[in-house]
């Protein structure tokens, strides 16, 4: 309320101190009984602070019934409690480093009560009390009594304004020169909570750092972003080792940033979810709310961050975001709980029959658990006009199989989502679906198209698609290039120039007024005999674009690619294939996630595997994947899948 007709801060911090109390009871930090009484008696202090306003606003209205619905649900807990043996405060283990994984801190701490903040009322003018009024006077005495008193009275006031205000004190004057290893100001001591909120702030930016930039780059390893994970894991220990000081000081970090910043929603998830209690990850639902109103992007960066972090109040929290009201949140809630593999085949149904935003997130859970609502699920999200619900459905109809799924993507290779139709049809069609690519990228080529009929894998492809080296576009170029490295595994590699940013809005360069150009600092502070070389400009390593060398290529190895066969990277296309590639293959991190697709696609078999995992978790999945993918192994360069 803005402002309030009444000061809050006095019921603000009573609704505080009574949701701490609850968090003590819930994770044991108190006698529970005597929590959750302090928590009915904080909450009979805020109703009696908020009644005064009733009539004053309706809002209040809505406070008090929440008030005494809160209260009453107290006093059946306190029902259920008062029989129960009172519990004793556990002793917090000590505390290990989390090594190549997620460890869940449990430490010896308060509760962290939620920071409520309310406005404070209009200022009201401040103005000196009157002075009592004078009696009649009933007597020549009594009258002159009062014309003494008016003129003292008279000559106080008089005084008062004729006082001069007091004149602002003298800066003190320092020294002109100190002397060295002395300062002539001796700063505050800064006291040992701020020094340890200092810290703090550095290790969660840490964390949000490498949240955004520890996937893989182009043409490197996966397995190099463990270097980036340890540190995230060794910023998170940090936090959790230097206690409740710490750890309340995050919460403010993200509520205050300045500037919309999703990888915040990521740092707070994964600290503050890897410390245990209630109170901690109520902590991150504050922060989900938050960020919902400024910048709902940050919502899939905090569920990437539910996802994997170990704390056990994970599947509490997210159930009951399921029955909230806004879709967003719902969303949030089915997308983590279904990843982590704590929602029941019901609710997976539900979430998948629910509004576009949920159902966009559902579908995937629905069609590798073969829930019993995902066709009419299917159905009502091709025919609600979402694209993503759309996309959504187009998934699940390659994962399930369903028998449809050839005529409705290509049917959308023209639309506004061409590039995940074209790829899901590459990945989960047959041999009549590549041949559909192939047409469609003659008849107008784009880059989805052609990195497409890449994944698609047909031998029959490779010679068309070297006619598509001859256009003028160097996107279609290089997507080409790119396409035939993956079906042949030529190795035709070449190194070329990164080009240099483009400038949106570039300065205006010096005018020319006939002066030779300043030479650059570097070089007129070095010696004469060892001056600085020209930068070396940054190389990445790309397949050739060459048609020569790949008609060469073709000419040489051609005979082996027989017609009518999947090929990948040079080998017959077999489910193993598709796991060596997510092994040892330099992939990207949507490029990974597609194998991890096909993968089921081809198995008819589901193993969590997604890069946003830590790469000791994707490790440990490709070790549980290898059975599978040898098993169905059995038919290479088919097009096989398995009867769904």
């Amino acid at each position: 309320m803005s402002p309030p007709p009444i000061d809050l801060t006095a019921a603000a911090a009573g609704l505080s101190r009574a949701t701490a109390s609850l968090f003590d009871a819930m994770d044991e930090r108190a006698e529970r009984l005597r929590s959750v009484r302090g928590a009915m008696a904080d909450l009979a202090g805020v109703d009696g602070q908020v009644r005064p306003a009733f009539d004053m606003d309706p809002t209040f209205n809505a406070v008090l019934t929440e008030i005494h619905e809160a209260h009453g649900l107290l006093a059946r807990a306190e029902q259920k409690i008062v029989v129960l043996a009172p519990n004793v405060k556990a002793e917090a283990p000590e505390i290990y480093a989390s090594g190549d994984t997620f460890h869940l801190h449990v430490l010896d701490r308060p509760s962290l009560a939620p920071l409520i903040r309310v406005q404070p009322p209009e200022p009201t003018e401040v103005i000196e009390d009157p002075l009592p009024p004078l009696p009649k006077p009933k007597t020549f005495e009594e009258l002159d009594a009062a014309i003494a008193e008016i003129g003292r009275r008279s000559a106080l006031t008089s005084k008062k304004l004729a006082t001069p205000p007091a004149p602002p004190e003298e800066p003190k004057k320092l020294p002109a020169k100190t002397p060295p290893g002395f300062t002539a100001e001796i700063p505050e001591a800064q006291s040992e909570a701020d020094f340890v909120r200092a810290r703090a702030r550095e290790h969660f930016e840490e964390l949000t750092m490498i949240g955004s930039v520890r996937a893989p780059a182009l043409g490197d390893p996966w397995r190099v972003a463990i270097t980036l994970e340890r540190r995230m894991l060794n910023s998170v220990d940090a936090i959790a080792s230097m206690g409740n000081v710490a750890i309340a000081s995050l919460e403010p970090l993200v509520l205050d940033s300045p500037a919309k910043d999703p990888s915040r929603a990521f740092g707070i998830g994964v600290a503050l979810g890897c410390i245990a209690g209630r109170d901690a990850l109520a902590a991150v639902e504050r922060a989900a709310w938050t960020l919902r109103q400024n910048d709902p992007e940050s919502l899939s960066q905090l569920a990437d961050a539910l996802k994997i972090v170990p704390h056990a109040s994970v599947h509490l929290a997210m159930k009951t975001l399921l029955a909230d009201r806004d879709p967003a949140m719902r969303a949030l809630a089915i997308d983590v709980l279904g990843y982590r593999g704590l929602a029941t085949p019901a609710e997976i149904g539900r979430a998948a029959l629910d509004a576009p935003p949920v159902a966009a997130k559902a579908l995937w859970y629905a069609a590798i658990g073969k829930n019993t609502a995902l066709t009419d699920a299917i159905s009502q999200a091709l025919a609600s006009g979402d694209p993503a619900a759309a996309r959504a459905a187009w998934l699940a109809m390659a994962i399930s199989g369903h028998p449809q799924l050839s005529a409705v993507l290509g049917a959308a290779l023209a639309g506004e989502s061409q590039e995940t139709a074209a790829l899901l049809l590459a990945i989960g069609g047959d041999a009549r679906d590549a041949d559909t690519l192939l047409s469609a990228a003659i008849a107008k080529a784009s880059r989805p198209l052609i990195t497409a009929i890449g994944w698609a894998g047909a031998a029959d492809a490779v010679g068309p698609l070297m006619n598509f080296l001859e256009s003028p576009d160097d996107v279609i170029k290089l997507a080409t290039a790119y396409a035939l490295e993956r079906i042949t595994g030529a190795g035709l590699w070449e190194t070329n120039e990164v080009p240099v940013e483009e400038i949106v809005v570039p300065e205006p360069p010096d005018p020319d007024i006939g002066e030779p150009r300043p030479i650059k600092l570097a070089k007129v502070v070095s010696d004469p005999r060892d001056m600085p070389a020209e930068p070396s400009p940054e190389v990445i390593e790309q397949p050739t674009t060459s048609l020569e060398r790949w008609r060469a290529y073709w000419v040489e190895r051609g005979p082996m690619f027989k017609s009518g066969l999947r090929y990948r990277r040079g080998f017959p296309y077999t489910p193993l294939v598709s796991l060596q590639e997510l092994d040892s293959g330099k992939c990207t991190p949507g490029e990974r996630r597609s194998l991890s697709r096909e993968l089921c696609i081809r198995t008819g078999q589901h193993v969590r595997l997604d890069p946003i995992d830590l790469v000791a978790t994707q490790e440990e999945a490709l070790r549980e994947w290898l059975p599978i993918a040898q098993r169905v192994s059995t038919k290479p360069g088919q097009w096989s899948r398995p009867f769904r």
